[in-house]
């Protein structure tokens, strides 16, 4: 049987890819200004800009004046994004710079500043794991394409859901084939990734 990490990742890969064409539209309509996708654009991040600020500014006014502006900013500004994750970004250092021009305007200190600090550093902290998780997931696919033919099939299927039994079935090899294969791919990987590895213990 699966685990239920992997198939939760699995899940929710498959979810962000059926999201994918949305958000990419939301992007396009943020830099072409397109007023029909700005609802989209603004329903999607308001509502969490205004909690991300809420837990540094305890002003729910203030807050929602703050956000106003940072997506006034972007539509009155001619700055090109990408795609979602640079304009995600942009988004979230706009609100903390905002809310700090404001704290420090109106002499806002001690509770407040404390606040602050203590979500940028929960914004440092998710934006390092988001960035570590990629790139372990990055340099994974990158060596099981090194991997001997075989051995390549037999790890990507079991990425997609296959048991080990599914896999010898599919592939029309014995169980102990598929196991002594899977050992080796195992070393293999281990080698070439050493602790990181261990991010993806679950798959074997």
């Amino acid at each position: 049987m699966m685990p239920f990490f992997i198939r939760f990742c699995i899940f929710t890969t498959r979810v962000a890819v059926s999201m994918n064409s949305r958000i990419d539209s939301i992007v396009i309509g943020v830099n072409k200004k397109d007023r029909e996708r700005w609802g989209d654009f603004y329903d999607r991040y308001y509502a969490a800009l205004c909690t991300y600020v809420s837990k540094i500014l305890p002003r729910p006014v203030a807050v929602e004046d703050l956000v106003q502006e940072v997506f006034i900013s972007v539509w009155e500004g001619k700055r090109i994004f990408s795609d979602e994750k640079e304009l995600t970004n942009y988004l979230y250092r706009a609100c903390y710079n905002n809310t700090l021009l404001y704290i420090r305007n109106h002499q806002i200190h001690d509770v407040a500043l404390s606040k602050m600090l203590e979500a940028q550093k929960e914004e440092e902290d998710r934006i390092y794991a988001l960035t570590v998780k990629e790139e372990v997931i990055r340099q994974l696919y990158q060596h099981i394409n090194d991997l001997p033919p075989e051995q390549r099939r037999i790890i990507l299927l079991r990425i997609e859901g296959f048991t080990w039994e599914e896999i010898a079935e599919q592939l029309k090899v014995s169980i102990n084939t598929v196991k002594t294969q899977k050992t080796r791919s195992y070393r293999f990987l281990r080698q070439r990734m050493g602790d990181s590895m261990s991010f993806i213990l679950f798959l074997f």
